[in-house]
């Protein structure tokens, strides 16, 4: 056995040792109030409304906003996983903002998740071009809400925790830390209720999913 872990561990330092250099970082990412309020509007009264149309469906809770420069919707969206199992929100997100005819470039928009991107939509959000992505609850949170398949996916497949969260191609941040940056004030305590109220609505829809999914016939996923 001690042979075996360390020919396992000569393997993994020769791989480490082939990858290339890191290339230049994508800049890291900030917000300030007027900033989390609108991303926080965004999810709240564009995404939330149709999650919880389709939890009634038997969908999960994960939704997106894709957002041009300005901060304004293109399109919001959210999990369809009962049409096709890779229809997570992200992915069906990007799906029908690539149907649009009239859309500003991934590089110059923002995307905007629910819930810390799996590694399915990670992947697709730097595969679409998208460079910047804000995301309401990371991956222990949604841990926590019954889903733990983002973490446990990640670290059977590769042995690591999370992605990095700032590199080359991509920087993402969670909205949580950026409020819980802001000084103290009117402003944070108005972001603070807000996030409590959204919160409890996301709990909800969770406690609905799990409570329903076993005797929904189209709750077909490898997961569940």
């Amino acid at each position: 056995a001690s042979a075996a872990a360390a020919a396992a561990a000569t393997v993994y330092l020769l791989r480490r040792s082939r990858l290339p250099p890191r290339g230049e970082l994508q800049p890291e990412l900030g917000a300030d109030a007027s900033l989390l309020r609108r991303l926080l509007h965004v999810i709240e009264h564009e995404i939330l409304p149709k999650t919880r149309a389709e939890v009634a469906e038997g969908n999960k809770v994960f939704g997106a906003a894709i957002l041009n420069a300005s901060f304004d919707t293109v399109i919001a969206e959210t999990n369809h996983e009962t049409a096709c199992p890779i229809f997570h929100g992200e992915i069906y997100t990007i799906d029908r903002w690539a149907a649009l005819c009239d859309k500003p470039p991934p590089q110059e928009s923002v995307f905007l998740a629910t819930h810390e991107p799996c590694c399915l939509c990670i992947s697709a959000i730097v595969w679409t071009g998208f460079r910047r992505c804000f995301y309401l609850y990371p991956y222990e949170t949604t841990k926590q809400q019954g889903i733990p398949h983002d973490l446990n996916i990640m670290y059977e497949l590769w042995r690591v925790e999370r992605y990095q969260e700032r590199n080359a191609l991509c920087s993402t941040a969670g909205l949580l830390p950026l409020i819980d940056a802001l000084p103290p004030g009117d402003d944070k305590a108005e972001l603070e209720a807000t996030v409590a109220r959204i919160t409890k609505q996301y709990d909800l829809l969770a406690c609905k999913y799990h409570s329903e999914k076993a005797a929904n016939p189209n709750n077909k996923m490898a997961f569940n």
